[in-house]
């Protein structure tokens, strides 16, 4: 096992990843065009580093915009290891201490939207490729870094990108935890549609709109909901109420409309939704004993009485536990409803790598339909298992206890879901060390500088040793 020489130049490297990490690069269908499918911010991430590894002397490819690819090694090899890292990013929701995307070293952490999910990651990928090529070290295989720009929202860039470049030998997705993910949950997202009849002029009192969530694959840190009707005023006071029996922070406004009222939650990764405070579960427990009518009360009793705080599926009647990746986790990342329109509610549900996917989702369709919801959209990702035994595991195994000195580190599993998912074998690799809190799609997201400097030698001998593994 051969161990890279280098020093990494951290002005230079500061200075790409901060160019990079200034880029608010949050998905926009809106402004969507050919060549830009997520919008013109994503397309200015991607081309920004497909344009620094052209300076830099390495091969790359725009893909339609979808994604790109930076490659070093013999033209001529048949086959290709995949480093797949993501330049989009979540909303940056929330009370920043400092504006997201302006980033800044502090304390020895860099702040910003991206820093570790996943630009920051992705920058150390490709100074570490960078550390291969300048070495001028032989290799078997070629290297592609390779650039996606919808991990966030659905992976349409991997699933266009695999309809139009060959499949990766092995693979590593820079955008989990070290020492290594060998298995990763599957994932039902669904969207679950409610129809409502629209209310009258007089109606008593009506929940004219509620709205919380940006992101299907986030806890909610906000929500709000406006209310109107002749008992609006007494509904108000009840609520808040409730509210502050709850100790939940909230404000209320006048508006147009009626009264509108307003409720902080905390953010946190879809994939851990204990770890937050649904915003939207909140604002639905200060609704639910207000005196609506029956056309809106079994929606707001679908957040507050079944999805409250259901992080486990079980009054949905999808529990579901392995040895391998534990629990199934629910988190109700969207939650939308107009009175003239309806309502919906997306769901991002992570199942165990041994779950049975077609009979959780038949049994959801079933239980769901029992509250008055349909399933609308609905997209299913089978899970990620590789053995531990195949020697692209192996060879990234050594090459972490090689670089941080630990001995016979356990490899884990996770219910987030990675690009590996979209190799025929692959797994997430770093860049967040063992004990280390990961911020990713949380308020001033970080990571640490030490830590990426670290993470950037293990990636390069990764990158290296990969490139002459045995077939």
């Amino acid at each position: 096992m051969n161990k890279l020489n280098f020093t990494l130049n951290k002005d230079a490297f500061l200075k790409d990843l901060f160019d990079l990490l200034a880029i608010p690069s949050v998905k926009d269908v809106e402004h969507a065009k050919p060549g830009e499918p997520f919008g013109p911010e994503i397309a200015r991430a991607l081309d920004q580093l497909l344009e620094l590894g052209e300076k830099e002397g390495f091969r790359t490819k725009n893909i339609d915009g979808y994604a790109g690819y930076i490659e070093y090694g013999p033209e001529e090899a048949e086959d290709y290891i995949s480093i797949l890292g993501h330049t989009d990013v979540v909303p940056a929701t929330g009370n920043w201490t400092n504006p997201p995307f302006e980033p800044y070293v502090k304390d020895g952490k860099i702040y910003a939207r991206g820093a570790i999910d996943d630009k920051g990651p992705t920058m150390a990928a490709f100074y570490g490729l960078k550390a291969v090529k300048d070495s001028g070290l032989p290799i078997k295989h070629r290297i592609r870094l390779v650039i996606g720009t919808d991990e966030e929202s659905g992976c349409n860039c991997m699933k266009y990108y695999n309809t139009k470049e060959p499949m990766a030998l092995f693979g590593f997705a820079p955008d989990a935890e070290f020492p290594l993910i060998y298995a990763e949950k599957g994932r039902i997202h669904t969207r679950l549609d409610y129809k409502v009849q629209q209310h009258g002029k007089d109606s008593d009192l009506v929940l004219v709109q509620f709205s919380s969530g940006e992101r299907i694959n986030m806890v909610p840190d906000q929500a709000y909901a406006v209310i109107s009707g002749s008992r609006a005023n007494d509904a108000v006071d009840k609520i808040k109420q409730v509210l502050d029996n709850e100790q939940t922070v909230y404000s209320v406004e006048q508006v147009d409309d009626g009264w509108k009222v307003t409720v902080k939650g905390t953010s946190a990764h879809g994939s851990e939704p204990y770890g937050g405070v649904n915003a939207a579960f909140l604002l639905a427990n200060g609704l639910k004993e207000a005196p609506f009518s029956d056309a809106e009360k079994p929606f707001i009793s679908f957040l507050a009485n079944t999805l409250n705080n259901d992080f486990y599926g079980e009054n949905l009647g999808i529990p579901f536990k392995d040895d391998i990746t534990d629990r199934l986790t629910v988190n109700a990342g969207i939650v939308r409803f107009d009175n003239s329109q309806g309502g919906s509610v997306s769901l991002d549900i992570r199942c165990p790598v041994t779950a049975p996917l077609d009979e959780l989702i038949e049994t959801l369709t079933s239980e769901v339909k029992k509250q008055g919801f349909e399933i609308g959209e609905l997209i299913k990702n089978e899970p990620l298992y590789v053995d531990q035994k195949h020697p692209g595991v192996q060879i990234l195994k050594k090459v972490y206890e090689e670089n941080t000195g630990e001995k016979n580190v356990e490899l884990l599993t996770s219910g987030g879901g990675t690009y590996a998912q979209y190799l025929d074998a692959g797994v997430a690799f770093g860049a967040c060390f063992p004990g280390k809190p990961y911020t990713g799609h949380q308020v001033d997201e970080y990571i640490e500088l030490d830590d990426l400097v670290l993470a950037t030698s293990i990636y390069a001998d990764a990158i290296y040793n990969l490139a002459n593994m045995e077939k």
